[in-house]
Formats: structure tokens, sequence, C-alpha cells
């Protein structure tokens, strides 16, 4: 009798396999929580400038309006390297002071240049967020979640992304 564990087994590791290197998959109420699980890793690969201080908080600050606002809120306290993360939830739309980064949804040309001049690293939603000057945008590509980024908007507001994080990106403007 033939032993059929081996193939079993090889099958069930390549599907393990597949499943880690595919893009985030969006079902339902999951997609608040997958949207800042991929916050966190994008906060990975930036750096923020700051005052000089590698141990400041990293201030996040999301639009209140926002469904998965609370999903960005179970963020707060966590590490990256040796800065801990803020998390604000507060109307953006006439600013943000004292915030690093802004998750500010779904927003339009003028209300992006409008909280760009803050200095921030602006992260939304929507196909076209990057292009309207938008850093970083969580894009649907059917039941998945990608990220894009506009290069040229990070660096004018002073963050450094990883070459490491935009060869992971959907689509990368420079």
């Amino acid at each position: 009798m033939r032993d059929i564990r081996k193939p079993l087994i090889a099958a069930w590791l390549s599907a393990c396999m597949v499943a880690m290197a595919c893009p985030a998959s969006a079902q339902g109420s999951d997609v608040g929580r997958l949207k800042a699980a991929i916050m966190l890793n994008v906060l990975r690969f930036v750096t923020v400038p700051g005052n000089g201080d590698a141990n400041r908080p990293l201030r996040l600050c999301v639009e209140r309006t926002i469904a998965a606002a609370p999903d960005f809120q179970q963020l707060d306290g966590r590490q990256i390297g040796e800065r801990p993360i803020n998390v604000r939830v507060a109307e953006l739309a006439s600013g943000a002071p004292g915030c690093d980064i802004a998750y500010v949804g779904a927003r339009n040309a003028a209300e992006i240049a409008r909280i760009s001049q803050y200095g921030l690293l602006l992260v939304g939603d929507d196909s076209s967020f990057i292009n309207a000057g938008g850093a970083v945008g969580l894009v649907r590509f059917g039941n998945q979640i990608r990220f894009e980024i506009n290069a040229k908007a990070a660096r004018q507001a002073g963050f450094v992304i990883s070459s490491k994080l935009m060869r992971l990106a959907a689509r990368v403007q420079l």
C-alpha cells in the first residue's frame, strides 16, 4: 500500500507558501484590521524626520470619520524598532498638528494638497490617492488590498521610504 502522507504534506506546504506570497485579502469587517496591519508594516520601512530623538514616538493621526479608526487605534503602543506608536483619532480636515503620519481615507486633490502642507506622510484610500499627491495609497484590487507609493510626495514631506518597501508596492510614482 502506498503512503499518501508525503504528497498531502507537500500540497499543504505549497498552499501555505502560496498564501504567504499573495497580497492581503480583504473580506467584510476584516478590511479595517487589514489596513491597520498594512500601515504597521509600511511604517517599519519609512524613516520619519524628527528632532534627532530616535526614541521619540511616531505620531499617527487617523481621521475620525473613517470606519477603520477603531482598528487603527489598536496600533497605539505598538513599537517600530525602539519607537512606540501613538495613535490619535481626530478631525483632520483643517490639518493635523502634532502628527507625523495621517491616515485620511479617500480625499480629493484639493483636500490632499491642504493637508500635505503640514509635512505629514499622508496615507489614504482610493486608486487616485497617490496621483492627487498622497504618499501611500491603500487600494483594493478585487478582494485584495495592496499599497501604492508616491515617493516624490514622501520626499517633499521629509520622509524616506525604503527601496525594499517600494519593490513590494503595487505601483510606485517616483
